[in-house]
């Protein structure tokens, strides 16, 4: 029987063996359904004659390069539980694939809103396209972001919905979806909060838990569990699959802490100082505020959320976190929650190809290899 390229379109990431490779094809093949899929629903809503000035934004925003793994993360959970990978791997899977993808743009776009931020992907954030191509004071610019991310999040629910699973898996996954989006706004809610208390008054489980809530849910534990259920995959290991998600998430959002300190702006793809300006209570600000003398947190305290901060200022709490040792224990709780990460994936009855190639996927986006 002769299989449908277009139809079947990753038949070849079965057998593939190098993480590079695998990656790169998944890539694109999400890149090249979400640019069918944008294309689609532009022509289906006629957003060129009904809203034109919101099709060129919207479209470039969504199609920006990105990492793309909340859907990669769907996809290798999907094939590590399906019984017949190469088969059931069609253009539908792909759809609910673009889901997480749909879904993380929307956060991104409200995000940079609630922050401030004007870089995203390297280029400007969505609110700033709108401010500078249709000659926008900033307020309206920002209006016009919300907006434009509610139009993305309803293109997630849809992307997800109209994918033909068996209904009752659907819509069990489909509240895990949801499910996810809810503690994620939450997180949000609470990390909103968090930007107008003072250092001395967060504890450290509030930062673990907003961990969980704003990254581990969306980013992890959700894609990984739909990819089981929409699999058919045992329900017994969806308990150990969201253990799993819940410690990649906190150790992947501890990560990108580390990277917002210490990277450049190039490789982040947002400005260096937007944590410190918005006064982010992160694991390794508040370790070192714990392990520092009264100076020294009395520094950290004026920093944190002031719009007068310079690079000098970014160098010198560098310095704090690597002299205190803060660095040091925070590089450590990553340790901790991957090696309990990978131990949780171990106990699953995922396929041993596939977990192997999870864990590979994991380290290399999460530039731990040396963990996993």
């Amino acid at each position: 029987m002769q299989v449908n390229s277009k139809r079947f379109v990753l038949l070849k990431i079965y057998e593939c063996a190098n993480i590079k490779s695998m990656h790169r094809q998944l890539k694109q093949r999400i890149n090249t359904s979400l640019k069918r899929f944008v294309k689609q629903r532009v022509s289906h809503y006629k957003l060129s004659r009904t809203c034109a000035q919101l099709t060129g934004p919207l479209t470039e925003f969504i199609l920006r390069d990105g990492k793309r793994i909340r859907p990669i993360l769907f996809l290798l959970s999907y094939l590590g539980y399906c019984h017949k990978a190469p088969l059931r791997l069609n253009s539908r899977v792909l759809k609910t694939a673009l889901s997480f993808e749909l879904l993380h743009d929307f956060l991104l776009i409200h995000d940079d809103i609630i922050d401030n931020a004007s870089l995203r992907r390297g280029r400007d954030s969505l609110h700033k396209v709108f401010e500078k191509n249709m000659r926008l004071n900033e307020k309206t610019g920002q209006d016009l972001g919300i907006v434009a991310g509610d139009i993305i999040f309803a293109l997630a629910l849809e992307s997800f919905i109209s994918s033909s699973h068996h209904l009752e898996n659907i819509q069990e996954a489909f509240s895990v979806f949801l499910t996810g989006m809810i503690w994620t706004g939450i997180g949000e809610f609470n990390d909103v909060c968090q930007g107008f208390t003072k250092l001395k008054k967060i504890n450290l489980a509030e930062i673990l838990l907003n961990y969980r809530l704003k990254t581990s849910e969306y980013t992890f534990k959700s894609p990984l569990l739909c990819g089981c259920l929409l699999a058919d995959g045992r329900r017994t290991d969806l308990k150990k699959i969201a253990s799993f998600g819940n410690y990649l998430g906190e150790a992947f959002q501890i990560l990108d802490d580390l990277a917002g300190l210490f990277k450049n702006e190039r490789s982040i793809g947002k400005s260096i100082l937007s944590d410190l300006t918005e006064a982010k209570k992160t694991l390794p600000i508040y370790l070192a505020y714990k392990m520092s003398p009264p100076k020294i947190k009395k520094y950290l305290d004026n920093c944190l959320g002031s719009s007068k901060l310079k690079i000098r200022d970014l160098k010198n709490i560098r310095q704090i976190i690597i002299n205190c040792g803060a660095y040091r224990k925070t590089r450590q709780r990553i340790n901790i929650l991957v090696r309990k990460a990978k131990k949780k994936l171990f106990a699953t009855e995922m396929n041993a190809k596939y977990k192997n190639l999870l864990l590979r996927y994991l380290a290399d986006a999460m530039e731990i290899k040396s963990h996993v």
